[in-house]
């Protein structure tokens, strides 16, 4: 048994998910941390959920977890209507799983099928398929050198059902080793190495925003098969000699190497494609590193780097890999990263933010949405030039047909330092005046308290009242202002329950509900002491000078719904985010305007657009303002 807290990484790797869904389980409510900052667990808790999920009590856990543990194989989206290519790797996956065949092996097998056609040497079908001697008329020294260094690794091997294999694989123009290996791999191996395959189209659209430059060098830091690599050679039309990648992944630099070797077939040369952790094996400070000649050294880096926790620590890697290529690139030397929406503002990636910040350009960020097949993460395409000549810059942001910019300046000056591509320059300008306003927060200003977890909801909820059952109420339940009819009944005996609030908080004379899982802010007033499930989060405000009711009316208003989009544009109304929203100082008789409208509006729903007009005045905003702030909630 564990003698010590678990933190949030080391949890996530006993159950078999990832760490964000570990977090993700405890904003639902699913698990408990014995602490918030840094999140950790008691080992016993993180048992007990394991043994929940093995007896399939959490079902529906099990189906939205991250597949760490997924055998199921993902073809990328842009192939699936490739029907020759989809029905030869059904063919291929059926047939491997069936054999068991080994997949260093079966890759070995296409490789070979794929220079056969490309002409790079003849193989005698009389022969063994893993025997060197059975192949001949090389048309390049590197390219049979390659092949005999694979061989020697691969050891018993049943040469019928590899032969048939052979027989049976179809290729295509594309990157078919690629994607074999991709479709080959279980969707939780690939989950657990952070990568997945990068559509062609992002790729080229980034490689064709560089500077061309015929004597660059060009380096993928964690290359896997090489399409980074591939498209640089055609877009970028550098010399193999230029091009450098580097993976982990032993088989796929060994594919990577073969595509590279494909894209120059008019030359004989060894690829520059090495198996090394790229994070840890090249050199930072020590002399004596047989790689430290790459630091500062390289003209263009481009990648999709893995995402998720380091193996060391909870440091994403994406931030780890950035913060690696802007030490090997040189001054002026230039950067294209496809990189997960969250770098924009989380607060963990604030680090890696001002280092960009102040290390270099950004160029343009590109707002791409969901890109990845079976991976629900919105992308960024980040463009950066390193140079110390940063003054004045301006970063374009394009987001669908949208496009603008904005001084790179204003990110420093962001909390965080988070980068709020949402926001125009008019549009912060208008954020500025709201904030200039003289006002409180919520921050050492109120009280929270989450909803019920009762840890099992088909056995502690009745959709009918029974006996000592009282209403509870979930997130859906809970409108602007007011709740709807109850639809569950509760029995409310704590002890029975995996995590509950005191019970004080339930029952205070006063308090707002809120909805934890929503785009926008929904807050009700209750004055019954209802019970909350977890979806549904408790506040009581202790602004100074503002009454509960008008702190309602506030959070329900356009204005602040203006804000949280703006700001925060999630679909979790977090603690951090509502602390930061500006209540006005009011004058006593404003106070009680607004108190009485908010009553009027609890009462009968009347007067809302009356209230949100009233609001908008106490920030002094113009027409055109107001105008500006109700036509952007619209979209």
């Amino acid at each position: 048994m564990f003698s010590q807290n678990l933190p949030v990484n080391k949890a996530a790797e006993m159950i078999g998910v990832s760490t964000a869904t570990m977090r993700n389980w405890v904003k639902a409510g699913h698990i408990t941390p014995v602490k918030q900052r840094p999140l950790s667990f008691l080992p016993n808790d993180v048992n007990q959920l394991k043994n929940r999920l093995s007896n399939g009590s959490l079902q529906k856990l099990i189906k939205r977890a991250n597949k760490v543990n997924s055998t199921a194989s993902i073809l990328p989206s842009e192939y699936v209507s490739n029907g020759v290519f989809l029905d030869n790797v059904k063919t291929i996956q059926s047939f491997v799983d069936e054999k068991k065949l080994n997949i260093k092996s079966v890759l070995f097998v296409a490789t070979i099928k794929l220079l056969v056609s490309k002409n790079e040497l003849l193989f005698d079908k009389t022969q063994s398929l893993f025997s060197a001697n059975s192949f001949q008329n090389w048309k390049r020294h590197s390219v049979k050198v390659e092949i005999e260094n694979w061989l020697r690794e691969l050891t018993h091997i049943e040469q019928c059902n590899y032969m048939n294999l052979y027989d049976s694989i179809s290729l295509t123009d594309n990157d078919f080793l690629g994607l074999l290996y991709q479709c080959l791999s279980s969707e939780g191996c690939k989950s657990n190495k952070g990568s997945y395959y990068t559509p062609l189209k992002l790729i080229t659209d980034s490689l064709r925003d560089i500077r061309k430059n015929l004597n660059d060098t060009f380096l993928d830091p964690c290359c896997g098969t090489g399409n980074y690599l591939l498209s640089a050679a055609k877009i970028l039309q550098l010399q193999p000699e230029k091009i450098l990648g580097f993976d982990i992944d032993s088989l796929a630099v060994k594919i990577a190497r073969i595509n590279l070797l494909l894209a120059y077939q008019h030359i004989d040369f060894s690829p520059n494609i090495y198996c090394l952790d790229s994070l840890h094996e090249l050199a930072t400070s020590d002399i004596f590193c047989k790689t430290n000649h790459f630091l500062n050294s390289i003209d263009v880096i481009a990648t999709n780097p893995p995402w998720g926790a380091s193996k060391n620590d909870s440091t994403e890697t994406f931030s780890l890999f950035l913060q690696k290529s802007l030490q090997l690139l040189k001054d002026n030397g230039q950067l294209s990263f496809i990189l997960p929406e969250s770098i924009l503002n989380v607060k963990t990636h604030s680090t890696i933010r001002h280092t960009l910040l102040t290390q270099g350009k950004i160029l343009k960020i590109t707002k791409l949405g969901r890109q990845f097949t079976g991976v629900f993460t919105p992308v960024i395409r980040l463009d950066f030039v390193k140079t110390q000549e940063i003054a004045n810059n301006l970063i374009t942001i394009q987001n669908d047909e949208n496009v603008f910019q904005i001084e790179q300046n204003r990110f420093l000056t962001n909390q965080n330092y988070v980068f709020d591509v949402d926001v125009s320059n008019n549009e912060a300008e208008l954020l500025q005046k709201i904030y200039a306003v003289p006002h409180n927060t919520l921050f050492q200003n109120a009280e929270w308290a989450l909803g019920i977890v009762t840890g099992d909801n088909k056995k502690h909820l009745s959709d009918v009242k029974r006996q000592d059952f009282e209403p509870i109420f979930k997130g859906a339940d809970i409108q602007k202002f007011s709740v709807s009819e109850p639809k569950f009944f509760l029995n409310f005996e704590p002890k029975n329950f995996q995590q509950v609030a005191p019970e004080r908080f339930f029952r205070m004379p006063e308090k707002l509900i809120y909805r934890f899982i929503s785009k926008t802010l929904t807050f009700a007033y209750d004055d019954k002491q209802r019970l909350t499930l977890n979806s549904a989060n408790i506040l009581i405000p202790k602004i100074p000078n503002i009454s509960l009711k008008v702190a309602l009316g506030y959070l329900n208003s356009s204005l602040f719904q203006y804000l949280f989009k703006k700001q925060f544009s999630t679909h979790k109304v977090l603690r951090g985010d509502l602390e930061k929203l500006p209540f006005p100082l009011l004058s006593n008789s404003k106070h009680n305007e607004i108190e009485q409208m908010v009553k009027q509006v609890l009462n009968d729903g009347s007067k809302y657009s009356e209230l949100d007009a009233l609001i908008f005045s106490t920030f002094n905003l113009s027409n055109l303002e107001i105008t500006t702030i109700q036509e952007e909630l619209k979209k």
